[in-house]
Parts: structure tokens; sequence; C-alpha cells
């Protein structure tokens, strides 16, 4: 597997940058405009909260952008977070078995 050296960037950044700062939304305005509440998207945007696939269509549609680039986002993170974690000490000792 390979991965990048370096964390990558957390879908609220995302938001925050290229879209509110972009668009010169509020986080209530955004909330608005895709239906959902504020609380959502300020939890997105802290990093308090991982992008649902709903999220991910509704951003998609915003962006006129796939959900699949969303949540492939969301994806990347994840797997960078587990991979950098205390279980993935755990995970490294595990043999590999080919049948």
């Amino acid at each position: 597997m390979i991965f990048p050296k370096k964390r990558p960037i957390p879908i609220g950044e995302f938001i925050r940058e290229d879209i509110l700062k972009e668009f010169n939304l509020s986080q209530s305005e955004f909330a608005k405009t895709l239906k959902v509440s504020r609380k959502t998207i300020n939890d997105l945007v802290n990093n308090k909260r991982s992008l649902s696939v709903d999220m991910a269509l509704r951003l998609g549609k915003f962006t006129q952008t796939s959900p699949q680039l969303w949540l492939g986002l969301q994806q990347d993170l994840d797997l960078w977070d587990a991979l950098h974690s205390e279980k993935a000490k755990e995970i490294k000792k595990i043999l590999s078995y080919v049948a």
C-alpha cells in the first residue's frame, strides 16, 4: 500500500476554504442551501464529524462534482488516520496467508 506521508486535508478544511470563503457563505447560509442543520455544517467544518454518504450527495450536487469524489477524500483521510493509529501496530503483526 502506498499512502502519502502527510495527512490528507480534512473535508472540513475543504468546506471552509473552498466553499464558504470562495462563495462568501456563512455556515448558516450553506446549511440552508444544502437543507441540513447548521450544526451539521459546523461539525464538518470543525472536523467533529466524518462525511456521510448523504452529505457527499449534497456536496456533489452543490459543487457539480460526484459524491464519489467527496467520499474518496474522506476515505483517504480515514485510511491515513488508521495507518497512523495505535492499532496499526497490531495490524502490522497479522500474518498474511495466500490460498
